[in-house]
């Protein structure tokens, strides 16, 4: 299944975001997230649920299109362009039911307007239907040195002040976090090995946070801060693709801190460029 459809879906993609500049939310996103779908359904398998071949399908389509409205508008509604998207490449698959359309393009648009409150009540059989997978996986890209660009850069875009972006991404983060435990607690290792992802990227905005409020003139150039002014330098203004950004920084500018995230960020980037996330 994954050999059909994994070359055609990233060059769509790829091409739809030709013209847009959004490289924490582009095809390798997308790409991102369809590895830890993969790794959730191998999770979900060793727990007795089963996919067939169809679902799969419908997983990795709704997968590669769920951010495609991103080059439409950057409002949080972009799934509704997301969904014409998506549609429109149906279009051309006759092999697809009304009904497996449909369910592809429900969650395309739903993928991020989702409730957190309103998940599965601990207990209840683990979800396997491509709505919540889809968002759940979505939210895993938002943890790791990659969950810290991807914060840092739709914000941006948003028009949030750095200075607010901590207390925005520490609410935000935790939301993400809790619709993951609240719907698949049941898989321990799975949890624990994303949590562990999740505090990166928490403590990271949580330090940031810290030098804000101590140095409100903003004289430290280290930590946090410094990564954040180098990331908008080189990725939002020079264009510097994510994964090459490691050969267009001096280490000797870098402090051990600094150091670390952007080894990090590199390693995460082209694990998923090879077929692999790197936790």
């Amino acid at each position: 299944m994954e050999n059909r459809w994994l070359k055609p879906l990233y060059e769509t993609v790829e091409a739809e975001f030709s013209h847009t500049w959004l490289p924490s939310h582009d095809h390798t996103h997308h790409r991102r997230v369809w590895l830890f779908a993969k790794e959730l359904v191998r999770a979900l398998c060793t727990e007795g649920c089963h996919f067939s071949e169809s679902k799969l399908e419908q997983l990795i389509i709704a997968v590669f299109f769920h951010d495609t409205g991103l080059t439409q508008t950057l409002d949080a509604s972009h799934g509704r362009e997301s969904r014409e998207i998506c549609r429109k490449f149906l279009n051309g698959f006759s092999a697809f039911s009304t009904d497996s359309a449909e369910t592809i393009l429900a969650a395309v648009e739903k993928h991020d307007d989702k409730t957190y409150a309103e998940s599965f009540p601990p207990g209840k059989e683990l979800p396997d239907d491509i709505l919540t997978m889809l968002a759940v996986c979505d939210d895993l890209d938002a943890f790791g040195a990659t969950g810290v660009f991807r914060y840092l850069e739709i914000y941006v875009q948003r028009g949030v002040p750095l200075r607010m972006m901590p207390e925005k991404v520490l609410e935000n983060l935790e939301k993400r976090f809790h619709f993951l435990v609240q719907n698949f607690n049941m898989l321990g290792n799975f949890i624990q090995v994303h949590k562990k992802r999740y505090h990166y990227t928490a403590d990271f905005y949580r330090k940031m946070g810290l030098q804000f409020a101590s140095d409100p003139g903003r004289t430290v150039d280290t930590g946090p801060v410094k990564v954040v002014g180098l990331l908008t330098e080189k990725i939002l203004h020079e264009r510097i693709p994510v994964a090459e950004i490691g050969s267009h920084i001096q280490v000797s500018e870098l402090d051990e801190f600094s150091y670390h995230y952007f080894s990090r960020l590199e390693k995460e980037h082209k694990g998923s460029l090879q077929g692999e996330w790197q936790p």
